[in-house]
């Protein structure tokens, strides 16, 4: 386990081996503690700037490289993500429906009788089932105003996830095999939505192994951390299988590198961060 700061404080590199995932959270919740908590005013566009509960411990450009592990077993014996529900929650989003909200929402396990919150119209703002599959969308049971039910995409057909696999069997050295979470409508949050905390996913094979760039704009360490990070290794892991399914190389799994804008935790969680300090 590595870790490395900039004078400023505002960039912040982790490394870990592909049974370091503990410590290396240990190393990244006792760095957000000893920042000073500051209220950011709202929080999934809701106000809480008289909550002092949601004041928040903050690092800037977080980056963690960790070694990925091979077996779906191992990376959860590694990042001990919230089973069953994080396995559960995964095996939806690969399912190849564009389901909104879907069954595993309602499962998660810090939702602490809020689980309607974010919920319009019986359906959340966006979800990882839709991102990964928008070819599947059905276009005829949409709320949006601005909702066009023709939409294909700008001058090419619009892509998924299969895509992406395709893409890797087809040209292996590619370095355009990216599958974006982030869609030109969360660009402004213009209806006042809540947009994906992913950017995206960038899959880029080297040395006969599958790397994993995971882009964040935001991270929260203790409900959403740990299962995100397990939930990218389990997708590359996926992407392996696929391949190889469908008449591809076997590939080993190289790195997993995830940078995250903000990662952050709330004062109120602030014994639940103090918990997985080693």
């Amino acid at each position: 386990m590595f870790f490395f700061s900039d004078r400023g404080n505002n960039g912040h590199l982790f490394i870990a081996e592909s049974t370091e995932f503990v410590e290396m959270r240990s190393e990244i919740a006792q760095k957000l503690l000893d920042t000073k908590p500051e209220n950011q005013g709202k929080w999934q566009q809701l106000d809480v700037s008289a909550s002092a509960g949601h004041d928040t411990y903050e690092l800037l450009n977080v980056s963690l490289w960790y070694q990925m592990q091979q077996i779906d077993t191992h990376a959860a014996n590694d990042i001990l993500p919230d089973l069953p529900w994080a396995e559960a929650h995964f095996q939806e989003r690969v399912g190849g429906r564009a389901i909104n909200p879907g069954v595993e929402h309602a499962n998660w396990p810090y939702h602490a009788n809020g689980a309607e919150l974010h919920l319009k119209n019986e359906k959340y703002d966006h979800n990882y089932m839709e991102r990964f599959w928008p070819t599947d969308i059905d276009c005829s049971d949409q709320n949006a105003e601005y909702f066009d039910p023709n939409f294909k995409g700008y001058r090419f057909p619009v892509g998924d996830l299969n895509d992406v696999v395709q893409q890797l069997i087809d040209n292996p050295g590619t370095r355009q095999a990216y599958l974006p979470i982030f869609f030109p409508e969360d660009t402004g949050a213009t209806s006042n939505q809540r947009v994906p905390c992913t950017l995206g996913y960038h899959f880029i094979i080297r040395n006969g192994e599958i790397n994993l760039q995971y882009n964040m704009r935001s991270c929260e360490i203790y409900r959403h951390f740990t299962n995100d990070v397990y939930m990218a290794v389990r997708l590359a892991q996926w992407v392996r299988d696929r391949i190889v399914a469908w008449g591809g190389p076997m590939y080993s799994l190289g790195q997993l590198s995830l940078h995250a804008v903000s990662l952050h935790g709330f004062v109120g969680d602030t014994d639940k961060i103090e918990g997985f300090i080693l």
